[in-house]
C-alpha cells in the first residue's frame, strides 16, 4: 500500500557526538519534512478515529477535527543502528501536566548513502519535492475489504472503488509500526501551464537571458 503526501516544510539538522575517550566521535545529518496530505481525495482512516486527508475534503466529511499531523525523517543507511527498519509509526497522544502532545504519524526512513546527499543537496538549495510517496509492506497479510480478514491485516480499502480510502487498523501494537518497503520523491522542476481561455496546456518557457540562448546557438548557425 501506499501513501502520497506533500511537504509543508523542510529541514536539516546536523547531529554530532562529543568527543569521548572510549566511543568514536561521530556526525550525521538528517532531514526532515512535516507533511501534508495531497489535495485529492485521498484518505487515510485510523482506527484510533484520526484521519490523515486533506482540509477541504475532510471537512466534506465532518472529520476536520479528526485531522492527525505526520512528519518524515531521513537519514542516510550509513547511521542506520543495527537492527532497525526504515518504518511508519503510530504516536499516541500524551497529555500531562509538564509535557504534551497530540497523535501523529511519523515516517522514519533510511536511504542509500548517494541519494541521501542529492536530497540533501536539493534541500539546501531550495528544492523541495512536490510529493513523497511511501510504499508500506503489510507483512502479516495481503490487503483485504473483508471485515472477517480486517483482524489479520494492518491494513484495509475503503469503499471507493478507486482505491483512494484506506483504513489502518492502529489499535493493535503490532500494527503500530509497519515496514516501508520504498520511498519515492518527486520533483516539480517546472510547473504545467495553462491557457485559462482555451483550456490548453502551454509550452514550457525558457528562463535563461535572450544573450545565453543567443550565444548558445550562433557558432552552430553560422559554422
Amino acid at each position: 500500500m501506499w501513501i502520497r503526501t506533500r511537504p509543508a516544510s523542510a529541514s536539516i539538522s546536523l547531529e554530532a557526538r562529543t568527543a569521548l575517550s572510549d566511543r568514536p566521535e561521530r556526525a550525521q545529518e538528517i532531514v526532515s519534512f512535516e507533511l501534508l496530505p495531497t489535495n485529492e481525495r485521498d484518505h487515510l482512516d485510523l482506527d484510533t478515529g484520526e484521519v490523515f486527508q486533506d482540509f477541504g475534503y475532510a471537512r466534506t466529511r465532518k472529520n476536520e477535527g479528526k485531522l492527525i499531523g505526520a512528519s518524515i525523517t531521513i537519514r542516510s543507511t550509513k547511521d542506520k543502528p543495527d537492527g532497525e527498519q526504515s518504518a511508519m509509526h503510530y504516536m499516541r497522544e500524551v497529555t500531562g501536566n509538564f509535557y504534551s502532545r497530540p497523535s501523529s504519524i511519523i515516517f522514519d526512513v533510511f536511504i542509500e548513502p548517494v541519494l541521501f546527499q542529492k536530497i540533501l543537496e536539493t534541500a539546501r538549495g531550495g528544492l523541495l519535492p512536490e510529493t513523497i510517496t511511501i510504499d508500506l509492506v503489510d507483512e502479516r497479510s495481503f490487503f483485504t475489504t473483508s471485515d472477517a480478514a480486517k483482524k489479520e491485516t494492518s491494513f484495509s480499502y475503503g469503499w471507493e472503488p478507486d482505491g483512494s480510502g484506506k483504513m489502518w487498523h492502529n489499535k493493535e501494537r503490532e500494527n503500530q509500526k509497519i515496514v516501508i518497503e520504498n520511498v519515492r520523491f518527486d520533483y516539480a522542476v517546472v510547473k504545467p501551464q495553462y491557457d485559462e481561455q482555451f483550456h490548453r496546456l502551454l509550452p514550457v518557457q525558457s528562463d535563461a537571458p535572450v544573450e545565453r540562448i543567443t550565444d548558445q546557438f550562433t557558432p552552430a548557425l553560422s559554422s
